[in-house]
């Protein structure tokens, strides 16, 4: 039985992304978002509209994304407090600026992404951030001899909570491939 919870925020598991993004004091700056998806070239991110990021991101019209691993964890929540300072320099973050933005890529990160801006939603107050994907880099470590992603060694962090607290996840070393936990092949015509 399922019973209704007095919260204003839940997060189900979302993972942690890093956004660096051209800072008009500090030249260059990060921080974090638990709110970011992907759809082909398009990507959604979202951020609380009273950020210095926002204000940045509004300015340049660009941004990258990317998805750090749970050793630097320490980095990453520096990343998340520190409004409006110099999170790259608190955090001793490295970088690289993109090939197609002017934005930091992060060295440390497993999974970069490089973005224009689109458009901009502002809503309940967050920035709702539709952007272009421009370049998707990948460390070679998670990389076959095929070019292809290896998705069993992608471990991202995972954030979690409501209102009364919240956590960082990771993922267990089980994986399974889609399409074949139907119980059957899904070339049999029971599976349609």
């Amino acid at each position: 039985m399922k019973v209704e919870i007095e919260t204003k925020k839940l997060y189900y598991g979302f993972p942690v992304i890093l956004v660096g993004y051209k800072d008009s004091k500090w030249n260059y700056n990060v921080t974090t978002s638990s709110s970011s998806y992907t759809l082909g070239d398009t990507i959604t991110m979202a951020l609380s509209s009273a950020s210095n990021a926002v204000k940045n991101i509004e300015q340049y019209k660009e941004f990258t994304v990317n998805v750090p691993r749970q050793s630097i964890l320490n980095k990453v929540e520096i990343c998340g407090f520190y409004s409006g300072q110099n999170k790259i320099g608190m955090a001793d973050i490295t970088y690289d600026i993109g090939k197609y933005v002017d934005a930091p890529l992060l060295d440390e990160c497993m999974l970069s992404i490089e973005c224009t801006v689109h458009s901009i939603i502002d809503h309940n107050g967050y920035t709702n951030f539709i952007g272009t994907i421009k370049r998707r880099l990948v460390c070679e470590s998670l990389i076959d001899a095929e070019s292809k992603l290896i998705g069993t060694e992608f471990n991202p962090i995972y954030f979690l909570g409501d209102d009364n607290q919240r956590i960082y996840r990771y993922f267990n070393e089980e994986s399974n491939i889609s399409g074949e936990n139907m119980g059957c092949s899904s070339n049999e015509s029971i599976c349609g």
